[in-house]
């Protein structure tokens, strides 16, 4: 869809100096870019004299003679010219065979210190000759037909002799399967095929379809044009690999053995001189070759002068492998003269080099299109810049041409309402015209064209895309319709008129580019003498224009367009400033780019930041200009804002561009302060970013549709509707109060329609009843009661970004919630702040209102008690059930059903008790009638209390169960047995137990069976106190001794069983020395048993040394102190001191360990965790992507990388039981040691802690005995350890983040909890044998 215009071109007149000196012409023989130096070179000579002189035009406007001299030979030819810039060195091949090299001095540029000579010499002469593209290798064809290849120091590298073997080295597969029509014929066969073709061309039928379509007419021999120059061409391929070779050989005819024909032939030989394939016959093909740089098509002409009626000249293409691959007509005369063919350095555009014209085409969607033309006379060479894209040069023999090109996208306004989308594609004389607003053509096809005279080079349409002026050389055409609807209706633009040049400019003056201002001005740019002009052309009436004004221009115009508005036209000069200029020719400037632009947009910008929206002034607002630079920068009037940019294109609101990176990108034109844009990461939600297509450019934007036309690379069209442009039109209308217009785009593009409440809830909830009342159909509004969701989408998928900084960084997507996650919050949910539940009763709340809403949106009633959560069936069914309509109420039915799963809606049912509407729900269900058919017959034949009794119990709401079967049996004087084993099956005792509160003799019956199930489930303290509480003491004394509850037991024993107190104590004692609460036994022995030994000896035991001593004192028992306590502190002491020495050297043996485990994996993390490999726990069952071995990242995170980047779970829930049972062994030498032996040392730690009063009495009870040694020992080794732990515990427990690393089931990385380090509290010594 885009066009080629002029953006500048330039004339240089090299003059050589000794053309004075000799009184004779020297012609420019060629010229070419010098990229090392950004100038060109010029050779000039005067071959009849063998004199040559080399000048350079520096960018500056210097002009350097690099050499003058004179060859041997006359009438000579140079058929490759090279300047090697970083050698000094300039390289002539020529005709006669040999090759000249002139050494200059680059500080003087002293031609007389140039240094000529010849450096090699083909006796035999030369054909042609060329330097590859890398200016590495020279190939060269003789007039022996040999092919030579010279390295750049002009070394031999190979040599190749052309021999008719070759052509057999065709690659073309002959299909026809041996087949008559597939062979060669003579050309009486031909002439015959070719009269068949002709009656049937007069008969009105198809050739094809009397014929087999694969089968052609006739078969190319490969015969050459008369016109042929019968020259020698070569072409290298871009990447200088390959080159090709196009000569004359003469071959036997096929037809006739016996006569020979000359046949013009493609050879393609590797760089290192080795033949590669040779090209099929072609009739009529001549000598012009271009091999296309970025691709695998070789160009050139084929001449079809064989029949007058298929007359035409030809573009073919070639594969490497010499086979055709296509071809377009040039639309030139049979005879015209192609002097040359080649493309620009990004394969974007085929040049047709001819005598007066040079024609620029480029292609799309397989199809040519010619796109500019280049005027001159008698044109010798043409030439494109070998980094700059779009710079070609051309000459003559007196001068040289530059001319700098760009891609145009012509397009109509964008401002609405006119945003039709209107797009112009300029097709030789042919103007495409495509609104896409109307209708997406593909192209090359067009919806409307019209044609001109002779080829255009610039065109452009009206405001109202009614009227289209188009250029070529000497005319400007006005076309135009009455209206566009006319054009909808298949009315084709007339050109109403065709305005000459001279009306406003000179015979010689050069016309570039057209806009318009306004729907009724034309401006024409054109240049007079390297002086630019606009002339502004009145179009009102289009048949007869009128010039208004003709302003020269004060520097180099380079491009021109129409302002956004279409109020002024807007030009940009040569050193980047842009200009705005109105249609009575007064201009002011806009700005200067940093860098020259080769497209641009102007605009006026408000800037909302100072004022109200409301407030629109000019002072509160700026024109800025867009532009976009060759290398991709964007600038806002100086300010570089992106880069890597390949199209632009602005709307009332919005700049839209295109990236390298296939993004659609949005800037809001709110303000005038612009800043450098903040670079686009990955998983971007931002709404200003677009993922597009590899490659495509923005051909229009349509605001009124809230839709993008990109055109991808390979030239096919894409609509889209991004979601910044919808939400923007959604707010809109939303604020608007026009929901309807909301509600029809966001179910059309897809958009969440929460955000009908989100965007702005008050204004909602305040027009509730309108909202209703614009959607009006009750699909509408309960697809919007359906799709309600909880988040508040304006926070979070469509978050507006009018009011965040321009420099502000995207919003990135925030990883996916956890599964613990997901579960927190739905066990957070809280119904009474759910938005989904206030919108529901908001519209219940309007629906049921008026009996009006409530009979005709009885379905958006269910919908909103369906969609609550929870659910509120009950409601649904209840307003179902009072419908009298039996249709209406079907039809409810089944729609409820439809909303929520039919099971629960049946269970909702029979919790209500109704009966034929629950057999209603279970006909529309999948249960099977044998199942509930017999359980709802059964229903209707019971009595009401054991019906609802029935469904409660089936529907397992077995409290109302209950409750049901309380009533049924409130008549009887005691409970019934079926009331008894309902709430044994059930555990129904407390709500039975609530039940009977004011029934004490019923209560009392189901405390008893209650009683009896806790014990049943050993829980003997809460049946004890029941038994008790009931009268029961003999079962209450065998529970409270079952529950160890010793003073409660020896109570009642006490109390009510005198003769049982011994054999109680004696059991309780027995229990409770089992879990060593030796306190509690002391105390039994002590009151009960009346034994003072065994309660001191308890007492001992439980390390209260201090008790036992007051126990003998008290019962003048003193000698039991030395039998009793003294060997009870010998018993402590051995068990304290003994735990102490075995922590002691736990912890030295573990903190080395430690040390050594971080140690070795510092210094080699791979073999530390790869020392187990038979036993290899974590490491993935299936194989890495990469490697079957193991590695680092699959030993120690349990995944395979494979596994990780895809998320897949490999480990079966036997594994992870395995894994998790190896982490707790912490086994030695696996990964899980270190882990292991940090919990080890805590845990150690614990144990310490619970054993520090134990040790704070046992030295006390052994200072009291006079042990001093004893309880020096024991706290002297207490303090030792503390000390030992407090010291290392901050590096035992540090432990790196790299180490508690690791990858869950979905393939994302996780932490371990850091293990908190314990507080070390101080052993409280006693200052007695602290010493």
């Amino acid at each position: 869809m885009r066009n080629l215009i002029t953006l500048n071109s330039g004339k240089l007149v090299p003059t050589a100096s000794l053309a004075a000196e000799l009184d004779q012409p020297f012609e420019l023989i060629d010229s070419i870019f010098d990229t090392l130096t950004d100038s060109i070179t010029c050779v000039l000579a005067d071959m009849s004299l063998g004199q040559l002189e080399v000048q350079q035009f520096m960018k500056d406007g210097t002009k350097n003679v690099l050499a003058s001299f004179s060859i041997q030979t006359f009438d000579d030819k140079i058929l490759s010219f090279a300047h090697f810039a970083d050698y000094n060195q300039l390289v002539f091949v020529l005709r006669s065979g040999d090759i000249i090299t002139a050494t200059y001095d680059a500080q003087t540029y002293d031609p007389q210190m140039t240094v000529v000579e010849i450096v090699g010499s083909i006796e035999t002469g030369l054909e042609a000759a060329a330097w590859s593209p890398d200016e590495e290798t020279l190939a060269m064809f003789t007039t022996e037909k040999t092919i030579v290849l010279l390295s750049k120091m002009f070394e031999p590298i190979s040599e190749y002799t052309l021999v008719d073997e070759d052509l057999k080295m065709s690659k073309h597969v002959n299909v026809g399967w041996g087949k008559k029509e597939t062979q060669f014929r003579g050309k009486g066969v031909r002439a015959m095929e070719r009269e068949a073709l002709a009656s049937l061309k007069a008969s009105g039928l198809v050739g094809n379809e009397l014929r087999d379509p694969t089968m052609p007419y006739a078969v190319d021999s490969g015969i050459i044009s008369d016109l042929d120059n019968r020259e020698i061409s070569i072409s290298w391929r871009g990447d200088c690999e390959y080159f090709v070779v196009s000569s004359i050989e003469t071959v036997s005819d096929p037809s006739e053995d016996s006569n020979n024909l000359e046949r013009r032939v493609l050879r393609v030989f590797t760089r290192d001189g080795a033949l590669d394939s040779a090209s099929e016959p072609v009739d009529y093909m001549e000598n012009n070759l271009s091999w296309k740089p970025q691709g695998s098509l070789i160009a050139s002409i084929q001449r079809k002068d064989f029949n007058t009626e298929e007359e035409s000249l030809e573009l073919i293409f070639f594969e490497r492998n010499g086979l055709r691959h296509g071809e377009f007509s040039t639309r030139l005369p049979p005879n015209e003269k192609v002097r040359q063919l080649c493309w620009n350095n990004n394969s974007e555009v085929l040049t047709i080099v001819l005598n007066d014209r040079i024609q620029l085409w480029t292609t799309k969607n397989y199809h040519w299109y010619l796109k500019q033309e280049i005027y001159g006379e008698n044109i010798q060479f043409a030439k494109w810049h070998p980094e700059k894209d779009f710079s070609l040069m051309y000459g003559n023999s007196n001068s040289l041409n530059i001319v700098d090109f760009a891609f145009k996208m012509i397009q109509g306004p964008t401002l609405e309402p006119f945003d039709n989308g209107t797009t112009l594609v300029i097709d030789g004389n042919t103007i495409n015209i495509t609104p896409l607003a109307v209708a997406n053509v593909p192209p090359p096809m067009s919806f409307r064209d019209f044609e001109t005279p002779s080829n255009v080079i610039d065109a452009a349409v009206n405001l109202c895309n009614e009227v289209y002026a188009a250029l070529n050389k000497d005319f400007v055409y006005i076309a135009s319709v009455s209206s566009f609807e006319d054009m909808k209706k298949g009315k084709h633009p007339d050109i109403k008129c065709e305005y000459s040049k001279l009306e406003f400019a000179n015979e010689n003056d050069t016309l570039r580019q057209v806009a318009f201002i306004n729907d009724s001005v034309i401006a024409v740019l054109f240049d007079s003498n390297n002086v630019s002009n606009i002339a502004l052309i009145e179009v009102q009436d289009a048949s007869q224009p009128l010039v208004i004004n003709v302003i020269p221009i004060m520097g180099k115009v380079v491009l021109i367009r129409s302002s956004f508005d279409y109020n002024h036209l807007v030009y940009e000069t040569r050193d980047g400033t842009v200009m705005q200029l109105d249609f009575e020719g007064n201009s002011e400037i806009i700005t200067k780019f940093p860098q020259l632009s080769r497209d641009f947009r102007v605009k006026r910008v408000h800037n909302s930041q100072s004022l109200d929206d409301n407030q629109w002034s000019t002072s509160s607002s700026e024109l800025v200009a867009f532009g976009l630079t060759s290398n991709g920068k964007l600038y806002a009037n100086d300010v570089l804002i992106s880069s890597a940019v390949t199209s632009i294109e602005i709307t009332d609101s919005m700049l839209l561009f295109t990236t390298a990176h296939h993004n659609l990108q949005f800037v809001h034109l709110n303000s005038t302060s612009f800043k450098p844009l903040p670079l686009v990461e990955n998983n971007i939600i931002d709404e200003r970013i677009r993922a597009i297509e590899r490659g495509s450019i923005l051909v229009s934007v349509i605001p009124s549709k809230s839709a993008v036309v990109l055109q991808a690379s390979r030239g096919n069209l894409e609509t889209i509707y991004p979601r910044i442009m919808v939400l923007s039109e959604v707010r809109k209308d939303i604020l608007a109060k026009k929901y309807k217009d909301a509600f029809i785009c966001c179910r059309t593009n897809r958009i969440n329609l929460d955000i009908l409440h989100d965007y702005d809830p008050e204004l909602f909830y305040q027009n509730l009843e309108l909202f209703i009342n614009q959607i009006e159909k009750v699909d509408y509004l309960d697809l919007f009661i359906s799709c309600l969701i909880e988040e508040d989408v304006t926070k979070t998928k469509y978050k507006e970004t009018l009011s965040l900084s321009i420099d502000e960084a995207y919003e990135v997507a925030p990883p996916p919630p956890t599964e613990m996650q997901l579960y927190m919050k739905k066990k957070m949910f809280d119904p009474s702040t759910s938005k989904v539940n206030k919108i529901c009763k908001a519209m219940l709340e309007v629906l049921l209102s008026k009996p009006e809403y409530k009979k005709k949106y009885l379905q958006s009633i269910l919908t909103a008690y369906a969609s609550q959560n929870p659910l509120q069936l009950e409601d649904a069914l209840k307003l179902i059930s009072g419908l009298e309509d039996a249709d209406e109420k079907d039809n409810s039915v089944t729609y409820l059903c439809f909303l929520q799963d039919v099971n629960l809606v049946y269970k909702v049912a029979l919790s209500l008790y109704d009966i034929k509407l629950s057999l209603s729900i279970a006909q529309k269900s999948q249960m099977d009638p044998r199942e509930y058919l017999p359980f709802l017959q059964n229903l209707f034949e019971q009595e009401p209390l054991r019906c609802q009794f029935i469904i409660d119990d089936y529907l397992k709401n077995f409290e109302k169960a209950l409750r049901d079967l309380i009533e049924i049996n409130k008549d009887g004087a005691t409970v019934s047995d079926e009331l008894i084993e309902y709430i044994k099956a059930h555990d129904l005792y407390k709500p039975a137990l609530a039940e009977y509160r004011h029934n004490t003799e019923k209560q009392n019956y189901i405390y008893a069976i209650f009683a009896k199930s806790l014990s049943s489930q050993q829980e003997y303290i809460e049946a004890g106190i029941i038994y008790e509480m009931l009268g029961d003491y003999k079962e209450a004394l065998n529970a409270y001794v079952l529950g160890k509850k010793w003073r409660e037991a020896l109570t009642l024993a006490t109390q009510h069983f005198p003769s049982l107190v011994d054999e109680t104590a004696n059991d309780l004692i027995s229990s409770l020395s089992f879990d060593h609460k030796y306190v509690d036994v002391a105390e039994i022995y002590l009151q009960f048993l009346d034994n003072v030994e065994e309660s001191m000896t308890n007492y001992c035991k439980a390390y209260h040394y201090d008790t036992a001593t007051l126990i003998a004192a008290k019962y003048n028992r003193i000698e039991l102190i030395e039998k009793v306590v003294d060997s009870g502190l010998g018993d402590g002491f051995a068990v304290v001191a003994e735990l102490l020495a075995d922590c002691k050297g736990q912890v030295n043996s573990q903190l080395k360990r430690l040390r050594d485990l971080r140690t070795k994996k510092e210094e080699d993390p791979y073999s530390f965790y790869g020392e187990e490999t038979e036993q290899a726990d974590d490491v993935s069952i299936a194989p890495s992507e990469t490697s079957t071995k193991e590695s680092f990242f699959t030993r120690y995170t349990g995944k395979t990388s494979g596994t990780a980047k895809t998320g897949a779970s490999r480990r079966s829930s036997k594994n992870k039981r395995r894994e998790e049972r190896k982490r707790a062994r912490g086994k030695k030498g696996t990964i899980y040691e270190e882990e292991y032996l940090v919990k080890s040392i805590g845990r150690l730690i614990e144990r310490v802690e619970q054993t520090t009063p134990d040790a704070v009495r046992l030295i006390a009870g052994l200072c009291r005995r006079n042990m001093r040694e004893q309880a020096y020992q024991i706290q002297k080794n207490v303090v030792e350890l503390l000390d030992m732990l407090k010291k290392n515990v901050v590096e035992i427990y540090t432990i790196s983040e790299k180490d508690r690393e690791r990858v869950n089931d979905n393939g994302e990385i996780y932490y371990l909890p850091e293990i908190p380090a314990p507080e070390i509290k101080d052993f409280p010594k006693n200052k007695t044998i602290d010493y």
